[in-house]
């Protein structure tokens, strides 16, 4: 308390330094206040405090010795440790806590699928596991991770249209020879068994008039199949006039029924008709 009156009855005692004096308060338990005067030394007192007055501008500084409890910085202190200490505390629970669910769902999703691609496509491919039942014969067999990387991942940019089986992408293989790979959709209505016949069907037939099948793909949930590339698109550019395809030239009808009675031979073959 600055600019006081000391107490009545105070103890003496000689000192250079005021340091001196709150360290020799501070040692014996039965100092309850000191202060401090140049000319006098240290003033302790273990009684009462009797008369003590606060004078404006003039005094000496006396020195209080209370308990911690009856200090508020002391109080506010405890509140700047202890509300860091239980913030930390709750932001570590709640990391660990999402790091586990994260880890958790990352571990079931890798055994329903493991191979981490992104796709572009909105129709994602939904089958069970049901790759032991594909006898894809003597057609080569694509890896999921080959075609991925031939499409850019089943890019957008690539996609060249889509059927009643599914989209179609274009794709580059390694060696640079350029694919059309088409991936059965969920949306399609398809199943194993209409994978299977597309395979069985395209596998066996050779027609300069029918794009050729190249390979497949049979992982886990995926089916795929490879075909050769048409660099002039596909036939309904020619069927449809200008109307749909500016700047094409539409077939006339001789040529589209020379068409029909291939596709239609074609199909008797692969019935055993």
């Amino acid at each position: 308390m600055r600019f006081m009156k000391v107490p009545d009855f105070a103890e003496p005692w000689p000192a250079v330094e005021e340091d001196e004096c709150k360290r020799r308060c501070l040692g014996n338990c039965s100092c309850l206040a000191y202060a401090y005067d140049s000319n006098i030394g240290c003033m302790f007192w273990a009684d009462a405090l009797i008369d003590v007055q606060k004078f404006s501008g003039v005094g000496v500084d006396l020195f209080i010795r209370l308990s911690a409890s009856d200090l508020d910085d002391h109080r506010d202190k405890k509140l700047y440790i202890i509300i860091p200490v239980v913030s930390a505390f709750v932001c570590i629970s709640v990391f660990i806590f999402v790091a586990w669910c994260w880890m958790v769902k990352n571990r079931k999703g890798g055994e329903a699928n493991p191979r981490n691609v992104s796709w572009s496509s909105s129709t994602p491919i939904v089958f069970n596991d049901e790759t032991e039942k594909v006898n894809t014969g003597d057609l080569p067999l694509f890896t999921f991770e080959m075609l991925a990387t031939a499409t850019d991942q089943f890019h957008e940019s690539n996609l060249l249209g889509r059927g009643g089986f599914g989209p179609v992408y274009k794709g580059v293989l390694a060696d640079g020879k350029t694919i059309a790979v088409k991936r059965l959709s969920a949306d399609s209505g398809q199943g194993l068994q209409e994978f299977m016949n597309e395979v069985t069907v395209m596998s066996k037939l050779q027609h300069r008039n029918l794009v050729r099948l190249l390979g497949g793909c049979v992982e886990k949930q995926d089916k795929i199949l490879i075909y050769e590339y048409m660099p002039n698109r596909s036939l309904d550019f020619c069927l449809f006039d200008g109307r749909h395809h500016p700047g094409q030239k539409a077939l006339d009808w001789k040529k589209r029924f020379s068409i029909m009675r291939a596709s239609r031979k074609a199909s008797c073959i692969s019935q055993g008709l």
